[in-house]
């Protein structure tokens, strides 16, 4: 039996029925490649998340699946064969960040999986649900410079067409933004704003309760130094995350929907640092925190500098998008008042 949709492959990949996925064309859902991206290149960064985000921009989501080999057939390409990849050529923590890092807004509900297949290689799964269609269009940075660097100035707005991605052309993204552009001043534009205040405030209060403004986890992190974190602090962030998550309904307001969309996505790399740490071996339990191992420091030097520079970095990071998403809400009035 032949795969014929997406929930089709996903329970094939889930039962490891490989079988089924056989003859399955690539579509507007589906996506198979027989390499890994090569992420150290900045073309295979960009085709990472060209090929995610066009997907986020499509009705109903789709499948990246990187180890099996297709053929052509009817001015299609369909899955010939299983072609696991090495496991050393899949950093999964490297796809999730890049991903997270530059695709705007957060994908939501993203699942990055390895399908080991034995043999030290697999099936690198990339499954993209069918997004809200208030957050789209799902964007990423323009052409890295001669350096690698992305771009952060420039956008585009990649979209799947039959089994291909291409970008949207600039006269229709122009229009997009001419459609979307209210100037304020007239009576449509003030009872437009109106409408949308109240469930804006509504998900704004529930922001503040899931991240009060005067929490401690916090304010905290403005003087901690984060080789050894508090596990109530990390603990604290991950609760925030869950309840962040779990709320699937978004700002109408698009400035706010985009500061949100911000700080959810430096708080799932916060929380993702967090979850790097270790304890100590020797725990206090009226002191509990986790670490960089010490020992790095002479083992690992180098490891243990990369390691402490990156959760400062996505702390520093995710206390400034905080506030900048609260200046944010509490310039349009959508705070809670205390």
């Amino acid at each position: 039996m032949v795969a014929k949709s997406i929930e089709d492959v996903r329970r094939a990949l889930h039962d490891r029925v490989y079988s089924e996925l056989l003859g399955t064309p690539e579509s507007v859902w589906l996506d198979v490649k027989s390499h890994p991206y090569q992420l150290k290149q900045p073309s295979g960064a960009e085709e990472l998340v060209k090929d995610v985000a066009a997907f986020a921009n499509a009705a109903g989501g789709g499948l990246l699946l990187v180890g099996f080999k297709t053929v052509p057939k009817h001015d299609s390409e369909i899955i010939s064969e299983l072609r696991p990849v090495p496991r050393s050529q899949v950093n999964i923590d490297q796809y999730r960040k890049l991903i997270h890092e530059r695709i705007t807004p957060t994908v939501r509900a993203l699942q990055v999986e390895w399908i080991d297949c034995g043999d030290e290689s697999g099936i690198l799964c990339i499954d993209i649900p069918a997004q809200p269609a208030g957050v789209m269009p799902f964007v990423v940075p323009g052409p890295s410079d001669w350096k690698g660097r992305p771009s952060g100035t420039s956008i585009a707005v990649p979209l799947r067409t039959g089994d291909g991605t291409q970008w949207l052309p600039r006269a229709e993204l122009q229009g997009m933004l001419v459609a979307g552009w209210a100037p304020g001043g007239g009576s449509g534009g003030a009872a437009s704003a109106a409408q949308n205040q109240v469930p804006d405030q509504a998900k704004a209060a529930r922001l503040v309760e899931a991240i009060p403004l005067d929490v401690k986890w916090v304010a905290v992190q403005k003087n901690l130094s984060m080789h050894r974190v508090p596990v109530w602090v990390s603990n604290a962030a991950y609760v925030a995350q869950k309840q962040l998550s779990d709320d699937f309904v978004d700002f109408i307001d698009s400035e706010a929907a985009a500061a949100y969309g911000e700080l959810v996505k430096s708080l799932d790399l916060l929380c993702g640092e967090f979850a790097g740490m270790f304890y100590p071996k020797v725990r206090h339990p009226d002191n509990e925190y986790t670490e960089i191992p010490p020992e790095w420091k002479d083992s690992d030097h180098v490891r243990y500098r990369r390691t402490l520079a990156d959760l400062t970095s996505a702390s520093d990071n995710f206390l400034a998008k905080y506030q900048q998403c609260v200046n944010a809400l509490n310039r349009k009035g959508l705070l809670p008042r205390s």
